[in-house]
């Protein structure tokens, strides 16, 4: 489980809740496949992905791309 499918489903939100954030730059793919964490997302994605959960869970809880997005060690 990465870090946005937990916090997505702590708050009971969907990909469609995302990507309503930011319309015009993500759409449901980008969404689901940052939320299954098999393959890697680009670092703009990662970006964009951040800035729609900021917008969508709390304007007071502000996420940072490391913790939504950890680097994982070789």
């Amino acid at each position: 489980m990465t870090k946005i499918d937990e916090i997505l489903s702590a708050g009971n939100w969907t990909n469609h809740d995302v990507v309503l954030q930011l319309p015009e730059n993500l759409n449901h793919k980008m969404v689901q496949k940052a939320r299954l964490g098999k393959k890697p997302v680009s670092r703009h994605t990662q970006d964009l992905l951040t800035e729609a959960l900021n917008r969508l869970v709390n304007p007071e809880t502000k996420f940072r791309r490391e913790y939504l997005f950890p680097v994982e060690e070789a």
